[in-house]
């Protein structure tokens, strides 16, 4: 399909879909970064930001920077009101009932049961040729993780599983390309039905188990709101995860040395882990709308514009980080932004880390692993990953 911004002319500084930047798009970072750190976009009709410091300040001030795009006169369909899309006041009752399900979950508990799935699912990957790391075990895995966490099952995958959650996939990137707009609506209404699902029979444990348990007297009164959380919820808990650890391993894998630096300790895994969520974090771009005329690095930003905080660029910003182009996998301290910031910064970052931290361990066990093939990258400019890394387990 031809986006409406490849149709155009193409901008001179950013081509988010475009494929060359779809594969590497730190390059076109570092050169926005260094020749205009805020940038008005006319295609995208946005300012894009690249300086760590301004993502930072932007994402942390919900009065003058807003997710929710009605405070600029832009509609937001129904489906897509969510913790995501409010801002305080209105998000508050909400998150509040969020973080405390999440903070009431036994952790070290879930920690122990996915270590074991872990090692049975890649036991039963080993005895392949060879296989695709993305469906056959991230994908997996992640959709195992999340599905436990909120205590239910995981929902039966298969094609049009697969459809509808491509659709919601690349309706991310609906700034870029319109005509995803309404199947990402439709695959939010089905992903609802499910989640509604859930909530009608609620488990007896985890997160929805601890909803159904305090929603009464909560302050939460919009159930649509609740269903549209619960859904995000579930789907980035999935998605986001399983690209991030793609990422993660295609990053140790070809990057001299560093496979081998984890596995022999002289990188503690969790600092590794968070200079990879630096360093290939899967969230490229959060956006804002701006409520009230204001000023950015020397550029006035009008109410009602709107502000796109580039969080990979943010990343690998040179004021904030030294070396940054380089994966430093014992650096410290080590301030990324890949979950956002303030009140929007993501509820799951815990068990992102759980997961990251569980996959990893049961991989460096496995010396063996190696790529045998060219990965794919998923045509997706706001949620970067892979759709195939073929691998191989055998000895």
């Amino acid at each position: 399909m031809t986006t409406s911004l490849e149709a155009e002319e193409t901008d001179p500084w950013f081509n988010p879909l475009d494929p060359s930047v779809l594969a590497d798009p730190y390059p076109v970072y570092r050169r926005l970064r260094e020749n205009h750190p805020v940038y008005w976009h006319s295609r995208i009709e946005s300012w894009i930001l690249t300086r760590h410091t301004d993502c930072v300040n932007i994402l942390r001030d919900t009065d003058l920077f807003s997710a929710d795009f009605r405070r600029i006169g832009i509609p937001t369909p129904p489906t897509l009101l969510s913790l995501q899309t409010l801002d305080p006041p209105d998000q508050t009752p909400l998150r509040h009932l969020a973080l405390d399900a999440v903070r009431a979950q036994d952790m070290d508990a879930l920690r122990a049961e996915l270590a074991d799935y872990a090692d049975v699912l890649l036991d039963e990957l080993g005895e392949r040729e060879s296989f695709d790391f993305i469906r056959d075990f991230a994908d997996a895995f992640t959709l195992k993780t999340i599905t436990r966490f909120l205590g239910t099952e995981p929902p039966t995958t298969g094609e049009s599983f697969d459809q509808y959650n491509n659709d919601l996939d690349h309706s991310m990137d609906a700034q870029l390309d319109p005509d995803a707009t309404e199947p990402g609506l439709r695959a939010r209404e089905h992903f609802n039905s499910l989640v509604r699902s859930w909530l009608a029979d609620p488990p007896g444990g985890g997160v929805l188990g601890y909803v159904a348990e305090h929603l009464d007297g909560s302050g939460v009164a919009n159930d649509d709101v609740l269903v549209n959380s619960t859904r995000a919820f579930f789907h980035a808990g999935f998605e986001v995860p399983s690209r991030f650890i793609g990422n993660a391993v295609k990053a140790l894998l070809t990057t001299p040395g560093a496979w081998e630096s984890v596995a022999g300790g002289q990188a503690p895994l969790d600092t590794a882990i968070e200079e990879l969520l630096r360093y290939v974090g899967p969230v490229q771009a959060l956006a804002r709308a701006c409520t009230t005329d204001t000023e950015v690095g020397g550029h006035k930003i009008r109410a009602g514009e709107v502000v796109t905080t580039l969080l990979g660029a943010a990343n690998r910003d040179p004021l904030q980080f030294a070396d940054p182009e380089t994966l430093r996998l014992d650096r410290k301290p080590n301030p990324h932004i890949s979950f956002g910031r303030g009140s929007h910064s993501c509820l799951g970052l815990n068990l992102a880390r759980i997961e990251a931290r569980v996959a990893l361990s049961a991989l460096l066990r496995r010396p063996q692993l190696r790529i045998t093939g060219a990965p794919v990258v998923r045509p997706n400019g706001t949620l970067r990953g892979l759709s195939e890394l073929p691998v191989t387990l055998a000895r």
